[in-house]
């Protein structure tokens, strides 16, 4: 792609300098890498007051008995390292770079800084889940992490967060139908974030992992409600395809160039938020893309701008979102005992060369049925009979490529951790949710315990 010269903020942007600017800012091609790759991660998770006799409640964001007094007095009292950055909701950021934020109905997210290695990754990510979990214990709090609140609907649980984005996000959705609020309030995942790569190998990275993440969402479905395996997967799925799933260029083209595969996507998606008006944001119409916003301009709020692209890329949930580096998105939130797994899978698979190479010869010829086969992971999992065949010789690749990582990238305990999922769950043919749904039959106690935050510590020496 030619590159365009840059236009002002402020200043109407043509078709061609957005197509230019999408690529440029999601998908920069660079000669020099990091070998094999940096990790950073994104766990989000529950807090549920619980009681004898009673359901699991989830804890409000602010106020009395609040997420934010009890963090901020686990800071007043040493139980936590963070500094607070105000704000309308305030963000706390560790002392290691990863900040805590929050998802609309109070979930926790602890977004890691970006690490060398998968195993400083997760050995950040258990460091802040403990102190959280010590935290929030000592005030009859439980922290789980799920692909969903098991026990409360969005009608228990209001939106909380209340900046334009939020509010305009939610009125939008709201629009098209009932999975805005079910993905906003009661949802939970763990994303992981990995490099582009060089040219060819970025490619590769981004053709597989899109074609992955059926694989991926039912080997780690933790979301079973209303006949699913992964009921967060199905929010997504019916919020909006203008803007979720797979850019078309890819499942039609398979191997080309990302960039613009994804700046097709982009400017076909419809205008979720207007940055105008007294309050910064209002909600945008179904059926106007971004592509129509440009030719046609909009009588109400006038020609996009540069700004405007730049936050409407903000506004896209593809499974496989290009940041400047890759965010897949595809896996429920997971208890801390699976974590691991989630991460040997995915650095596995993109960054060992055979692996990646191996997976890409085996899951092309199922790409023109990549939307189906979402569809399916997220009602049957492994449940199903193709995607178990597939998961099974992925999973075989995955542990391959991990194991030829080097030295020091994986936790030796992380493999043997990814290899007991594999044996647990894909090669019995057996979603985790099914195991979950099994608990949550015992009891709230035995569920809330299936899907904890944080574990004992064990002594790696």
């Amino acid at each position: 792609m030619i590159p365009m010269p840059e236009s002002e903020p402020s200043e109407p942007v043509g078709l061609d300098q957005a197509r230019a600017r999408i690529a440029a800012l999601t998908f920069p091609r660079r000669e020099s890498h990091w070998n094999p790759g940096k990790v950073g991660l994104e766990p989000e998770i529950f807090a549920f007051r619980t009681g004898v006799g009673r359901r699991p409640a989830r804890l409000p964001l602010a106020g009395p008995g609040g997420v934010l007094e009890f963090i901020d007095e686990m800071l007043a009292n040493g139980e936590l390292d963070a500094t607070v950055v105000a704000g309308p909701t305030p963000t706390y950021t560790l002392p290691n770079g990863g900040r805590l934020t929050f998802e609309p109905a109070g979930q926790i997210e602890h977004s890691t800084a970006i690490f060398e290695t998968a195993a400083a990754a997760l050995d950040d990510v258990e460091a802040t889940a403990r102190a959280l979990d010590d935290g929030f214990s000592k005030r009859g709090v439980r922290l789980a992490s799920l692909g969903i609140d098991l026990w409360n609907s969005v009608d228990d649980v209001p939106q909380q967060l209340q900046a334009a984005r939020y509010l305009s996000m939610a009125a939008y959705f709201a629009a098209r139908g009932p999975h805005g609020a079910v993905m906003m309030r009661n949802t939970g995942s763990v994303q992981v974030n990995l490099d582009l790569g060089p040219p060819v190998v970025d490619a590769e990275r981004w053709l597989l992992a899109n074609l992955l993440s059926p694989v991926a969402t039912a080997s780690f479905a933790c979301s079973p409600l209303e006949g699913a395996v992964s009921r967060r997967a199905q929010a997504w799925q019916g919020l909006d395809p203008t803007r979720t799933g797979f850019p078309p260029r890819v499942i039609a083209e398979g191997l080309g160039d990302p960039g613009d595969q994804y700046a097709d996507f982009a400017l076909d998606a419809d205008v979720m938020l207007f940055r105008r008006g007294p309050d910064g944001g209002l909600p945008g119409t179904p059926g106007f893309r971004f592509r129509d916003w440009i030719e046609r301009g909009h009588p109400q709020h006038g020609p996009a701008t540069r700004d405007d692209l730049d936050y409407h890329l903000s506004t896209l949930f593809p499974e496989v979102r290009l940041r400047g580096f890759f965010e897949l998105r595809s896996v429920d939130g997971v208890p801390a005992h699976w974590r691991p797994a989630v991460c040997v899978f995915w650095c596995g698979l993109l960054y060992d060369d055979d692996a990646r190479r191996e997976c890409l010869a085996l899951l092309e010829p199922a790409r023109g049925e990549l939307h189906e086969l979402w569809l399916r992971s997220a009602r049957d999992g492994l449940g199903d009979p193709e995607l178990v065949g597939l998961a099974r010789r992925v999973w075989a690749l995955a542990l391959e490529g991990a194991a030829r990582l080097p030295k020091g990238f994986v936790r030796p305990d992380d493999l043997a951790r990814a290899a007991e999922f594999r044996d647990r769950y894909v090669t019995t043919g057996r979603s985790p949710a099914l195991e979950l749904a099994e608990a949550l039959a015992a009891s709230a106690d035995d569920a809330l315990t299936w899907g904890l935050a944080a574990e004992v510590v064990v002594d790696r020496e």
